[in-house]
C-alpha cells in the first residue's frame, strides 16, 4: 500500500509540474495518500503475559500479529512492563536492560513452530509459573517508565465491574472524562442482545468506542491512568469467562474518534 501510495505522490509532483492538474487537488491528493501510508506502517500492540503458552485448552493464544512469524523472531525490542502497586501503575522499559528477556525465552519455548493445539502434544508440557506483569509492545505509542496514579473509585479501589449503560462522569488529573458500557448489540426495543461488552469513552469533546470481544459483557477495569503521557486516560480491562478470557490496553494515543480496535490484547483459548 506504502509503496503504491508513493508511485502516486510522484505521479502527482509529475502532473502538478506539467500544469496538466490544479496544484490545489494534487496537494490534497498527496496529503491523503501520505497519511493513508503513515497509517498502513503503524504497528499494531501487542501484549503477553507468562503462564501457559502451549497452545492448549487452558492456555493462552499467539497474538494475531505474531502468527505469522515462528516463536524465534518475535521481536524482542520495545517491550514495557505494566504492574499494578497499591493504587500505582508501574512502567519499566525492558529492552534496554535485556535484549533477549527470560520471560519472553519461557513463553517462546512453550510454543510449537506451527503455532496450533495439534502441535502441542509432541512437547514436553511442563507447569510454567505465572505472576501479575503484563508486558506490551506498542512502538508507535509514546510510553515512558514512570509511576502513575490510578484513577481512585469511589468504593476506595482502582478495579471496577462498571455498571451497564450508567453513564460515569470522572476526572483523572485534571481532566474530566465519560464511560459507559453497553451490553453487546442493541435491538430497536433498546434490548441487549449477542455478546460482548463494547466501551463509549468520552474526552476533549470526542467520543470513542470499543467493541472488546465476545466472552460475554462481565468485563472490569483493572485500572484507568495515563501511561502514555497524552493527557488523557488509558484503560487497562479484563473479562474471565467460564473458560476463557481476555486482558485488553486501551491507549489515547492509538485512538481516534468514533470506532476503534483494542491497542492490544491476550487472549486464553477457550473450549
Amino acid at each position: 500500500m506504502c509503496r503504491l501510495s508513493s508511485f502516486l505522490i510522484v505521479d502527482l509532483t509529475r502532473a502538478l509540474m506539467m500544469k496538466t492538474i490544479p496544484s490545489s487537488i494534487a496537494l490534497l491528493a498527496a496529503i491523503f495518500l501520505t497519511s493513508v501510508c503513515q497509517a498502513a506502517d503503524k504497528e499494531p500492540g501487542v501484549l503477553l503475559k507468562s503462564g501457559e503458552w502451549h497452545q492448549a485448552m487452558g492456555n493462552y493464544g499467539v497474538p494475531k500479529q505474531f502468527e505469522h512469524l515462528v516463536p524465534a523472531k518475535w521481536p524482542k525490542d520495545a517491550w514495557y512492563s505494566l504492574v499494578i502497586k497499591e493504587n500505582d501503575l508501574l512502567v519499566e522499559s525492558q529492552s534496554p536492560h535485556d535484549k533477549n528477556p527470560e520471560w519472553l525465552k519461557k513463553i517462546i519455548s512453550q510454543i510449537p513452530e506451527e503455532n496450533t493445539p495439534e502441535a502441542s502434544s509432541s512437547l514436553n508440557l511442563v507447569e510454567q509459573e505465572t505472576d501479575d506483569i503484563l508486558h506490551l509492545r506498542v512502538p508507535d505509542a509514546p510510553i515512558k517508565e514512570g509511576k502513575y496514579p490510578l484513577y481512585v473509585f469511589k468504593n476506595g479501589g482502582h478495579s471496577l465491574n462498571p455498571e451497564l449503560d450508567y453513564q460515569y462522569r470522572l476526572k483523572l488529573n485534571d481532566v474530566t472524562f465519560g464511560m459507559r458500557v453497553q451490553n453487546g448489540l442493541k435491538g430497536k426495543n433498546g434490548a441487549p442482545y449477542g455478546e460482548g461488552a463494547t466501551y463509549f469513552i468520552e474526552y476533549d469533546g470526542k467520543q470513542f468506542e470499543y467493541a472488546i470481544g465476545y466472552y460475554g459483557w462481565a468485563s472490569r477495569i483493572i485500572g484507568i491512568t495515563d501511561m502514555d503521557g497524552e493527557g488523557f486516560p488509558d484503560f487497562i480491562i479484563e473479562i474471565d469467562g467460564s473458560n476463557s478470557s481476555v486482558k485488553i490496553i486501551l491507549l489515547s494515543s492509538t485512538a481516534k474518534p468514533g470506532k476503534n480496535a483494542p491497542t492490544a490484547s491476550l487472549h486464553s483459548w477457550g473450549c
